[in-house]
């Protein structure tokens, strides 16, 4: 897997400082959906495994191109998701991820304004 972007965009849920009016098409429904993308610290790995294929997207992707969200991928290889981090590594694209100030620490927070 390579990644399309790696870098995090202006208006990134992950972001301390950002205005989820400002994102493209924002849906909150849609948002509170992607809860189901966060690994779960407490299964053990052949569990996070199970359910691997699960990723959020950035909000700019389009039918014909998705990209992944960098805000989900820095919270995820410090969160648990191990296979994420071992494909990212095996990449050679972890060095690569930029992120652009103060990130939220929970999904639950990427909901607040």
């Amino acid at each position: 897997m390579l990644l399309t972007q790696t870098k995090q965009c202006a208006n990134c849920p992950w972001k301390v400082n950002r205005d989820l009016s400002k994102i493209p098409d924002y849906n909150r429904e849609n948002h509170e959906a992607l809860q189901r993308t966060i690994a779960d610290p407490s299964l053990d790995l052949l569990e996070q495994l199970a359910d691997s294929n699960v990723a959020m997207g950035c909000h700019y992707s389009t039918d014909e191109k998705i990209l992944e969200c960098v805000g989900w991928i820095y919270h995820q290889i410090r969160n648990n998701n191990l296979l994420l981090r071992l494909v990212l590594m095996r990449s050679g694209q972890i060095k690569d991820l930029e992120v652009d100030g103060e990130q939220r620490a929970t999904f639950a927070e990427t909901l607040k304004d």
